[in-house]
């Protein structure tokens, strides 16, 4: 049932194979013959019908979070913004120049106060 109302949502999604039709026929079909089999079973097949459904349901999801595209970038993005730049040959050398003057800056202000 999902895919019909996707269907009607997201009309301009490009769709390369369609299914003569599967946008409102076949699903119904496939929903009507789950819910048919379903109402036969006894209580208990019923009862674990459902567990082994929520534990395949937490499986699917946590290996589609795990696996997504989107979460991986979101996480490369994140680990390149907290990298620093390296520093280069020329800010090196203006650093120490800058460092060196006021050592001898400093130095010299010791030296005349004495």
């Amino acid at each position: 049932m999902t895919f019909i109302v996707m269907r009607y949502i997201h009309k301009d999604i490009p769709r390369p194979f369609e299914v003569p039709f599967g946008s409102w026929l076949i699903p119904i079909i496939g929903s009507l013959l789950c819910i048919l089999l379903i109402k036969d079973i006894p209580s208990v097949a019923g009862y674990r019908f459902l567990v082994w459904t929520g534990l395949g349901q937490i499986i699917y999801f946590s290996y589609g979070f795990w696996h997504s595209k989107q979460r991986k970038l979101r996480k490369i993005r994140s680990i390149v913004s907290g990298i620093q730049p390296l520093p280069t040959i020329s800010s090196v050398i203006e650093q120490h120049t800058q460092n060196g003057l006021e050592s001898e800056s400093a130095n010299g202000n010791t030296g005349s106060a004495v």
